[in-house]
């Protein structure tokens, strides 16, 4: 019984130590050709035409959401809402206007953005 315990323990260890080598080189190998090809980085400002256009299509669809009488009413105008205040603090780190805050935004708050951005010039 215990030489049978063994024979299958044994192979089955050193299969997974040579896994454990194995994934080890993959990572290497990854991290290699990363260093070799690396991606490009990210950037998360818009240009200012696209805000603007963005902008007014959010504030139509925030209005329309508003007046219109639908099932689930509250979660439309939540996620716009949430969507237009991403929108407004993208062009305030494109335009460097200090945010107020994180989204989503306070009333006031998204009104004090908006006179910030027009105050810089932008016009949705």
């Amino acid at each position: 019984m215990a030489a049978s315990l063994v024979f299958w323990a044994t192979p089955m260890l050193l299969l997974a130590a040579l896994f454990g080598r194995l994934t080890w080189m993959w990572r290497l190998a990854v991290r290699l050709w990363e260093r070799v090809h690396p991606t490009p980085p990210a950037t998360d400002n818009v240009s200012i035409e696209q805000l603007a256009a963005d902008l007014r299509r959010l504030a139509a669809h925030l209005e329309l959401a508003y007046h219109v009488d639908q099932p689930s009413k509250m979660e439309r105008l939540t996620a716009a809402a949430l969507a237009y205040d991403w929108v407004l603090l993208s062009a305030c780190r494109t335009l460097d206007v200090t945010p107020p805050g994180e989204a989503p935004l306070a009333s006031v708050e998204r009104l004090e953005v908006e006179a910030a951005l027009a105050a810089r010039g932008l016009d949705w």
